[in-house]
Formats: C-alpha cells, structure tokens, sequence
C-alpha cells in the first residue's frame, strides 16, 4: 500500500485514504475519507508529483483513486465529482492535462 509520510505527523497516511488536497494561502488541507482534515505546513504544490494525485485547479489537488465522473464543458471549464459526492472545479488552465489523465471518466456537455 502506498503512502504518503507527512512531516510532524509520526504514521505515514495511506494514498487510498486521501480524497482532496486544498491549497489555503501557504498551506494544504488534505481531505481524507473516513478522518477529520489535516492543516499540513506545506504549499499544494509539494503534492504534485505524487502517483495519482492530479491538479485540476490553482488550489485543488485530487486522488484518481476516488473520482466518479469527470464532465468538461465545451472546452471552457469542468468539475470532477468525487466518491464522497463532493464536486470540485476544474480550471481551464489545468483542463487538458486533467482530460488526459482522467479521459476514460469524461462526460462533455453542451452547456
């Protein structure tokens, strides 16, 4: 199982427990599923280039392992829905790598 070793926290955490990472001025919320958030110390972009974390926006990261539907907009814009039922933005300015990566999930709308 994969993990992720976070300093100041002394157990690594699993990659299958993380849903999202939020950039938050400097810092990273890292939303887990089954657990509270952690506040980690480290920018967002520390996590980029981790297997299977995407960024699909300026301040939003997420696991690949949790997406259920990936929709794009006619080009413009996106948003991923993920297995907790959260929907996340995707910017256009992260939209092709996102289709890319996540291809296989895409829906496109005429909206």
């Amino acid at each position: 199982m994969e993990t992720i070793q976070l300093p100041g926290y002394p157990n690594p955490i699993p990659m299958q427990s993380i849903l999202w990472l939020e950039g938050q001025a400097g810092y990273t919320r890292l939303h887990r599923q089954k657990e509270k958030a952690i506040m980690l110390t480290q920018p967002l972009h520390t996590f980029e280039h981790y297997p299977g974390l995407v960024r699909i926006h300026r301040s939003t990261i997420i696991n690949t392992l949790h997406i259920q539907k990936f929709v794009q907009q006619k080009g413009r814009s996106g948003w991923v829905e993920l297995a907790n039922q959260k929907v996340l933005p995707v910017s256009r300015a992260y939209l092709q790598v996102t289709a890319a990566r996540l291809g296989h999930l895409m829906t496109s709308t005429s909206d």
